[in-house]
């Protein structure tokens, strides 16, 4: 899959190489991918940013409806 010029771009930062960056959604797992494999010998630290990610998962939890109590 390629980018496309509105494609969203996601950002996605790694620690150990002090580096943030936005990556296009279509390409964002091949991308941590291969940097994390060339870069880190395939530990996983780049990622998705983490505030991100959190943000995300509780629009998920919310939107399923994960924490509403039954009646």
């Amino acid at each position: 899959m390629t980018a496309t010029e509105d494609d969203a771009r996601v950002p996605v930062e790694c620690e150990a190489c002090g580096t943030r960056t936005r990556v296009a959604l279509s390409e964002l797992a091949d991308s941590i991918e291969r940097h994390n494999e060339t870069v880190h010998d395939g530990e996983q630290i780049a990622q998705v940013d983490p505030d991100l990610k959190a943000q995300l998962a509780d629009l998920i939890v919310d939107d399923m409806g994960l924490l509403e109590e039954d009646g």
